[in-house]
């Protein structure tokens, strides 16, 4: 019998028996930023549903002209159902965090990019959006010019300033959202990525 042989069997069973206990503790590590994910996406969730319904009190609140409230709501079904898409793929995301176990590496490499992945989403609804809130301004513009009475003269300046502010809209929009993202999630996209990083290390 090779007693060196056995020596070094059993030498790589204790590093076994090290590394086990050592990798669910890095992914134990990993619960705290979940926790954390879950209640800013269950928040989240919630602020998104109310911000779109508050969306059908706008004509009122703007006072925008009965005459336009068919095409206002018309865009608004549009965006409401594109909204709907989204919100479905960002509440399916959330139960999937809500009864993740992390059990294995491979769980929470997917939970990571599916985290990723929800930004992007997230990243393109609002970016969907900004057509509509611009929608939204125009037509209120056109309603009160119109009921003033100085929709006929208005031309020239006025207009290319409608534009500016539009694009003005639309890049504050893109900034905004970027912002968020990397604020409210970016740190929960960098907290499991050096949870994965570490465990990489140990294979």
């Amino acid at each position: 019998m090779n007693f060196e042989n056995l020596k070094s069997e059993w030498d790589e069973e204790r590093a076994d028996d090290v590394q086990i206990p050592d990798a669910i503790e890095k992914l134990q590590r990993a619960k705290h930023p979940l926790a954390q994910l879950k209640a800013t996406m269950k928040k989240e969730l919630q602020m998104q549903v109310v911000s779109l319904a508050l969306f059908i009190f706008f004509p009122f609140i703007l006072q925008i002209d009965a005459s336009l409230y068919l095409i206002y709501f018309l865009g608004f079904m549009l965006i409401t159902i594109i909204s709907v898409y989204y919100l479905v793929a960002f509440s399916k995301f959330y139960k999937t965090v809500d009864t993740f176990d992390l059990a294995t590496k491979d769980q929470l490499l997917e939970i990571y990019f599916d985290l990723r992945l929800n930004m992007e989403r997230y990243r393109s609804w609002a970016f969907l959006l900004t057509p509509f809130l611009m929608f939204t301004i125009g037509l209120f513009s056109y309603s009160h010019l119109l009921r003033a009475g100085k929709w006929e003269t208005f031309t020239g300046l006025p207009v290319a300033f409608l534009f500016i502010l539009g694009f003005a809209s639309k890049v504050f929009m893109i900034a905004a959202t970027n912002w968020w993202l990397k604020y409210y999630y970016g740190k929960y996209v960098d907290q499991l990525k050096a949870v994965l990083d570490s465990l990489k290390e140990d294979n």
